[in-house]
């Protein structure tokens, strides 16, 4: 559960990062820092995560306020500091919690708080990200975890701590895709558990496809570390 809510913040963050900033730039305060109030514990996500080439910060809270409460303070703490905050219409909506995202455009800094009760009903979840819009770095093929086929369009990488993927569109079929990773991987010295699934040491790669128009196919391919439980799948 942890990880679909901290997947929820990357997406909210990431999109949040991408909205448009007002034309007018409040005047320059000190730096942000994030204030929870009721805080009963925090754990902060180790290092900077990377998603869609933006450079972003984690760390989840636990409180013993409501959300209602917590997106009002936060709202007001956003205000306080001057930055554009997005109309409700350019927010990310995220399925059962709430959300709210500020761009420091002094800064290029977007700030986001997601909000959701916990399974006890007294306390509530909260994560907070800091992405840096002003270090957004185009991806690239030559620097993925994974090989990404030839001629491929439309590329997007994430790297963050749940694990890293990249996607894309080519025009190629299925069974092209399938023979280039099996021969580019085993180069790499990755090992193919079953069709599209490879392993080397810990670490594993998915490679999934849906066919598209006009011949093209959608490719995303997972990476991350397996866990314990997981290790007899890839038998």
């Amino acid at each position: 559960m942890v990880g679909v809510v901290r997947a929820g913040l990357v997406v909210a963050l990431v999109l949040g990062a991408l909205l448009p900033a007002s034309a007018a730039e409040p005047e320059k305060k000190k730096r942000f820092e994030w204030d929870v109030p009721g805080m009963v514990s925090q754990v902060e996500v180790e290092g900077v995560q990377v998603a869609l080439g933006i450079p972003m910060k984690l760390h989840a809270v636990t409180s013993s306020w409501k959300p209602t409460d917590l997106f009002r303070h936060f709202a007001a703490q956003f205000k306080e500091q001057g930055f554009y905050i997005p109309p409700p219409s350019h927010q990310v909506v995220v399925h059962g919690a709430m959300s709210l995202t500020a761009l420091d455009v002094n800064r290029d800094l977007t700030y986001t708080v997601f909000l959701r009760v916990n399974p006890d009903g007294k306390t509530t979840r909260v994560l907070l990200g800091t992405a840096n819009v002003g270090q957004i770095r185009n991806p690239s093929a030559d620097n993925t975890f994974a090989p990404v086929y030839p001629g491929a369009s439309q590329l997007v990488t994430s790297d963050v701590e749940a694990g890293r993927s990249l996607s894309y569109v080519i025009t190629a079929t299925a069974e092209q895709l399938a023979a280039f990773y099996r021969d580019a991987m085993k180069a790499a010295g990755w090992e193919e558990k079953r069709p599209g699934t490879y392993r080397k040491g810990s670490e594993r790669v998915v490679v999934l496809a849906r066919p598209l128009e006009k011949g093209q196919l959608s490719v995303v391919v997972l990476g991350g570390h397996l866990a314990r439980d997981d290790e007899d799948l890839t038998e």
